[in-house]
């Protein structure tokens, strides 16, 4: 969940265009606000609010979790409002990759300097060690809360800015976003987090189907096989410690992690059976043992779906399942058939097969709603859903140069 400072953050942000919209008129296209995102981020805040009066819920629980009832609906309503042209999504992918450089640098400096005291202290104090400093490899983290959310975000780097490194016009930035790739699969190697490997490999899988270009899914295809044959089938760099981590993602049955996980959404299913609304918010998962002893609680939910099943219930995971579906639906649906520009399409492309990745990696990680990844989730999503308005601009513009 977003840290307080950052949640303040965003609400004074949102605030601020209120305010400003109030005092020019025209200026803030409401418009915008009128998509299946914003909408359903408001369902989601009202069945979230309404936790409170699940009987099993504890309003102290509830209160710190207060973070995911507003989230998505503040956050789809900045993003939308704010992203409204090519020029402004140019600058987010810029910011972001200083960001993700920046991410990168301080990974390297951990593995082959250490790790600082501070962070030192923060693996001892918050048990973090014990899934972090293992016995065969370190999990680096960068400046992140943890592996899984460094991980899956170099993922989404290497997704979005490979992917857009196809089809920008400029050849410096083509070189630049090239880069910064190749520096994000290295990073998300060295985090040691099995499940981001699908981030890149969801983005790929969606890839095939939004290029429309024979040449770009034939080559898709064979890298997607190529990548799982290697993991797979192959024993093939099993001497480094990253390779031989990741390896084990691609043959689940011969991993106890796995399994356990397994076993305790079995327990889980028959405890949540009757309880079609969850345990309450803030009730999933070890973390939330200072509240009291529950299976809910007793039990590490190791996925962002499932702590969203423990505390919302079925009802709760199928409304967030939904929301977040259709909206990225719908924004494919805009890539393939409603946007002209090429240049905007490709990097709305790549956007879609990023966010696309993070669904299916949230799987095997509760990174979701943390920090920088929901944000970064939420702003992406409202570009793809500006992306027609956004094309619209681009066109006009163009006739106006003629």
């Amino acid at each position: 969940m977003f840290p307080i400072h950052i949640q303040l953050l965003f609400h004074s942000l949102l605030v601020t265009l209120l305010i400003y919209s109030y005092h020019q008129q025209g200026k803030i296209a409401w418009k915008y606000t009128k998509n299946i995102l914003t909408f359903g981020g408001c369902i989601w805040a009202i069945y979230t609010a309404a936790e409170i009066m699940n009987p099993t819920a504890l309003t102290e629980a509830w209160i710190y979790s207060r973070g995911i009832i507003y989230s998505t609906l503040v956050m789809s309503l900045i993003g939308v409002l704010t992203m409204t042209s090519y020029k402004r999504l140019r600058v987010i992918m810029l910011f972001l990759s200083i960001f993700t450089l920046t991410a990168v640098a301080k990974a390297v400096y951990q593995k082959y300097a250490g790790f600082d005291e501070t962070e030192t202290t923060m693996l001892i104090e918050t048990e973090m060690y014990k899934t972090h400093l293992l016995s065969d490899v370190t999990r680096y983290f960068s400046f992140f809360t943890d592996a899984g959310n460094f991980g899956s975000n170099m993922g989404f780097a290497a997704i979005l800015f490979g992917i857009s490194a196809i089809f920008v016009k400029e050849r410096s930035i083509r070189i630049y976003y090239a880069i910064i790739a190749v520096c994000s699969i290295y990073a998300l190697f060295i985090s040691g987090t099995r499940g981001a490997l699908f981030v890149p490999i969801g983005g790929i899988i969606l890839l095939t189907f939004l290029s429309k270009n024979i040449k770009l899914m034939g080559a898709t295809v064979f890298f997607g096989l190529f990548f799982y044959v290697f993991f797979a089938h192959t024993y093939i760099g099993e001497s480094n410690t990253s390779i031989r981590r990741m390896r084990t993602a691609f043959r689940p049955t011969e991993d106890a992690s796995y399994i356990v996980r397994k076993e305790n959404q079995k327990r889980l299913a028959e405890y949540l059976k009757y309880k079609p609304f969850g345990e309450g918010l803030g009730l999933g998962g070890v973390e939330a043992r200072k509240y009291g002893s529950r299976l809910t609680t007793l039990i590490p939910h190791d996925s962002f779906y499932v702590k969203t099943w423990m505390e919302t219930g079925i009802v709760g995971l199928v409304l967030f399942l939904t929301i977040y579906v259709c909206t990225l639906l719908r924004g494919c649906y805009l890539i393939m058939f409603r946007i002209k520009n090429n240049e905007l399409r490709g990097i709305l492309t790549a956007i879609a097969c990023g966010i696309f990745g993070l669904m299916i990696s949230a799987y095997g990680n509760a990174f979701f709603f943390q920090f920088p990844t929901g944000f970064i989730i939420i702003l992406f999503l409202s570009v793809l859903i500006n992306g027609e308005h956004i094309d619209q601009l681009l066109t006009q513009q163009k006739m106006k140069k003629k």
